[in-house]
């Protein structure tokens, strides 16, 4: 260990090797003060493994340098160490480079490592163990690698240069072997032996260390080996250079013994979770039901009718976006359905978020309601791909950057989502409104869409890019896309572009609760800018798991977010949850009375404390109470899911038919237990219209249009609020629809009264599917069970 520690300190007496070293022990311990660098969590340690995985070859080749160096004696002449003894064998030459190489590339880690624990214990509020798994996962094997990897390297030539090139063809090749899976096939995370992990798109923002991962790395490790033991069967030991491989028992054996299981563990890589193949992802899915425009790949099990209604979905979306980009493109397009969440990040990455390779003509989405809420979205990547640039056929600068704020700009406009009774556009302006808004000519720029919160950026580029497109037409939304060059496209430079799109966002009526609204979805700023923002995401994620089962522990954890970030309301609306699940309703008055002065001003925000505050009461059996706040809630104009539960909340105040069944309905986790409590009400009370409207609505959910019909119609017989008579004849529309009645489902667009762009946007995209399907299909799909 001695002789280790002379010759990496003479090691470090070389410019070259102490430059390295400080780059990489002071630039990784500066990095501190960058957002969610602070922590030694995922993204200090993916820095550190790409930085030790391109440099730490240097100081490998370097140690090799100065083995040939001391044992030449020119050490000795230089006043270093003394003139080493020529070692007995090539296992020990090898050793004595890769030592001090690799108690170097570890130790430049230690810095960094205790910097970012420092400054978040000192300096944060962040737990600085919270996800530090994946520091020493990502980075310790990389510093091996590359250690080994520039021993083997400076070994294969006497010269500098030869061998640095060497260590690059090495990086090099191994980034072919990461793309390639990527490039051509489904997955999206990437797995590198120098470069460490990532784990998919930025916007899952709970990370967890994965099962995966702990196989490549060891991977990794046995990789360093395989090095060590290829240079001891191939180094001459009189020339300290690597000839042709010779036959030395030992290094054999132990070079079989290493690469042995790395045979296995590539063997079984897409079990292990290290690549994933089409073949192999279409073995775990298993179903395949090809259209005219696309093979849909889906998992075994999924109900026939829902897959012939995906079959319809998917053309229907592929005909409107036809229209909306002027054209198609060639080929049928491939879209993977996966059961949830979790299968989907096991098998190919991005857990909760949804993604398409254009290239390949390919999406990939999770299980959703119907209608799929995003696959509009992502198949509007897939279908603008003949107006995308090479390799990928997105919106790129030089064939490489891509443009997002273009690339998703165009998915969000061609999708146009209605959400919360508001359209995009209205959203848009509402954000203006509040000045949460970023500049429209950095979001289509290079930096600007990764800096700001995706909430706020998809909504404005899309809103942009659906002005330009429904002034300019289709055919200069398509040039534009290529390489997002707007006066090339428009014959206008952005500026103006975007100055006349602020101008008619400006000009639309909006009330205060709309701008209120906007405030409330658009208020979360970029992961960037939220302080702790992986262990948030990850307390959040465990605390909404456990509320049911674990109230208490889910309190503790929404108390930790809470204190991390003060500022957001929805930790301490959970908190507050948590204890009055546990009967604590005293507590949970506290939480929430000091809630509501924190979020006073704030209308949109404020309603939904006082509705909080008015379940805590109600409980208590304070029915006044319960109602004056309710009054509040509707007084403040909130959202109208807002709006619509405290008037169902009121409802229950007044008769106490109601109030079982209702209270169930907002406490109950048992699906069937729902539905059996509003049906036997109805037996007492068989004309109330919010107990028919609650019975339709639950039905509609758990595919039974139909008798969702039956009860909607019966709901709307009666007297309700504007909000819910709205929503039950919207949800009247969708039953009609899903019942396979297209009579009925014209009749009733017809019929309804104006509610404003949204409303007319929604509920006629009903008919317009009936159209289609008459003269795609015949006529709608009719479950079997419909009409009885």
């Amino acid at each position: 260990m001695r002789q280790v520690l002379f010759r990496a300190v003479d090691l470090l007496r070389r410019p070259p090797v102490l430059v390295l070293a400080g780059a990489l022990a002071v630039g990784g311990s500066a990095l501190v003060f960058l957002p969610l660098f602070g922590v030694p969590g995922f993204e200090l340690g993916l820095t550190l493994s790409i930085a030790v995985g391109l440099l730490g070859g240097g100081v490998g080749i370097a140690a090799v340098h100065q083995e040939r160096r001391m044992l030449a004696g020119q050490a000795a002449r230089e006043g270093q160490s003394p003139q080493a003894p020529r070692p007995d064998s090539p296992a020990r030459m090898a050793w004595h480079a890769l030592a001090p190489a690799l108690l170097i590339n570890l130790a430049v880690l230690v810095p960094p490592f205790l910097a970012a624990t420092l400054y978040a214990l000192v300096g944060t509020r962040c737990d600085p163990f919270a996800l530090v798994g994946f520091y020493p996962l990502l980075t310790l094997p990389s510093a091996v690698l590359s250690a080994a990897g520039g021993v083997f390297c400076g070994f294969a030539t006497r010269r500098w240069g030869r061998a640095v090139l060497l260590y690059v063809g090495l990086i090099l090749l191994s980034g072919v072997f990461t793309a390639w899976p990527i490039v051509f096939g489904p997955q999206v995370y990437a797995f590198n032996h120098f470069l460490g992990h990532l784990p998919g798109p930025l916007y899952d923002e709970s990370l967890a260390v994965s099962g995966a991962l702990l196989w490549f790395r060891l991977e990794t490790l046995l990789l360093a080996l395989a090095f060590l033991a290829l240079t001891a069967l191939s180094l001459d030991v009189s020339e300290a250079r690597l000839r042709r491989p010779r036959l030395r028992v030992g290094a054999l054996l132990v070079l079989g013994l290493v690469l042995a299981p790395v045979v296995l563990i590539e063997a079984h890589g897409t079990d292990l979770g290290l690549r994933m193949t089409d073949d192999a992802l279409l073995a775990r899915l298993g179903g395949v039901r090809d259209t005219q425009h696309f093979q849909f790949i889906y998992p075994r099990g999924l109900p026939r009718e829902d897959v012939d209604r995906m079959e319809r979905d998917l053309e229907f979306r592929y005909a409107q976006l036809s229209r909306f980009l002027g054209g198609a493109p060639q080929g049928r397009i491939r879209v993977w359905l996966y059961r949830s969440d979790e299968e989907k990040q096991a098998l190919v990455g991005a857990g909760r978020t949804q993604f398409a390779k254009p290239w390949r003509l390919e999406l990939h989405i999770n299980g959703r309601d119907f209608p799929h809420s995003v696959l509009k979205h992502e198949l509007a990547h897939v279908m603008a791909a003949p107006a995308g640039s090479w390799p990928f056929r997105v919106t790129t600068r030089l064939g490489v950057y891509p443009l997002m704020g273009v690339i998703e700009g165009l998915a969000v406009a061609a999708d146009n989502p209605v959400q919360g009774e508001l359209t995009l556009d209205e959203w848009a302006a509402g954000m203006r409104r509040q000045k949460l808004a970023p500049d429209i000519r950095k979001l289509v720029g290079p930096e600007g869409f990764y800096q700001s919160a995706p909430a706020r950026a998809y909504t404005l580029v899309g809103s942009f890019l659906r002005h330009l497109a429904d002034t300019y037409g289709p055919e200069k939304l398509r040039v534009l896309y290529a390489h997002g060059d707007f006066e090339a496209a428009y014959g206008r430079p952005l500026d103006a572009l975007a100055t006349e799109w602020e101008t008619y966002l400006d000009s639309l009526p909006l009330d205060e609760a709309t701008v209120s609204r906007a405030f409330q979805r658009f208020r979360t700023g970029s992961l960037f800018s939220r302080a702790c923002a992986r262990e948030v995401a990850r307390l959040q994620d465990e605390a909404r798991d456990f509320l049911a089962s674990d109230p208490q522990q889910a309190l503790e954890l929404y108390q930790r977010a809470a204190n991390l970030q003060p500022q957001e309301p929805s930790f301490q609306l959970g908190q507050a949850s948590a204890l009055d699940r546990m009967e604590r309703q005293d507590e949970a008055s506290q939480v929430l009375g000091k809630l509501a002065e924190q979020v006073k001003g704030q209308p949109a925000l404020e309603a939904e404390v006082t509705l909080a505050q008015s379940d805590v009461v109600s409980r208590r059996g304070n029915k006044e109470q319960a109602r004056a706040l309710l009054d509040r809630v509707l007084a403040l104009s909130p959202s109208p899911e807002v709006t619509r539960t405290a008037q169902v909340k009121l409802a229950a105040l007044e008769s106490e038919a109601r109030a079982a069944p209702i209270h169930a309905y907002f406490r109950e986790h048992h699906e069937e237990l729902r539905l059996l409590r509003l049906a036997s009400a109805l037996e007492t009370a068989p004309k109330d219209p919010y107990l028919h409207y609650l019975l339709g609505r639950r039905l509609l959910l758990v595919d039974a249009p139909a008798e969702a019909l039956l009860h909607l119609s019966r709901a709307l017989e009666g007297e309700l609020p504007d909000a819910i008579r709205r929503e039950a004849l919207r949800l009247r529309v969708q039953a009609a629809y899903l019942a396979g009645d297209c009579g009925a489902v014209r009749h009733e667009v017809g019929a309804l009264p104006n509610q404003g762009p949204a409303f007319r946007a929604i509920t006629s995209e009903w008919a317009e599917r009936c159209d289609f399907e008459d003269q795609h299909f015949g006529g709608p799909l009719v479950p079997r069970d419909a009409f009885r």
